[in-house]
C-alpha cells in the first residue's frame, strides 16, 4: 500500500482506517498523526445517524479530493487541528 492509499484509506471509515494504521503503525510520519486523527474523527462522526451521514460524507469527499491534488497539509473545517497521535 503506498502513501496516497493509506491517507485516502484513512478517511473511508473506520475499518479502512484499521488497515491504513496497522500497515504503517511503526512509520506514523508516512501517514501524518493530524490525518490519523482527522480519519478516526470522521469514522466516530458517521456513527451519528442522519446529520453525521451528511457531515462525514460531505468532510470525506473534501479529504478525498485535498489528498488527490496532492495536497498533503490540509485541515478539514471544525477539527483540522486536533492531533492525538502526535506524542
Amino acid at each position: 500500500m503506498n502513501k496516497k492509499t493509506a491517507q485516502i484509506f484513512l478517511h473511508c471509515g473506520f475499518i479502512f482506517w484499521l488497515i491504513a494504521f496497522f500497515n504503517f503503525k511503526d512509520q506514523k510520519e508516512v501517514l501524518g498523526t493530524r490525518l490519523m486523527t482527522q480519519g478516526l474523527i470522521l469514522a466516530i462522526v458517521w456513527c451519528i445517524p442522519c446529520i453525521g451521514y451528511i457531515a462525514g460524507t460531505i468532510f470525506t469527499i473534501m479529504a478525498i479530493v485535498n489528498i488527490a491534488k496532492g495536497d498533503e497539509d490540509y485541515k478539514l473545517p471544525i477539527f483540522g487541528e486536533v492531533d492525538w497521535f502526535n506524542k
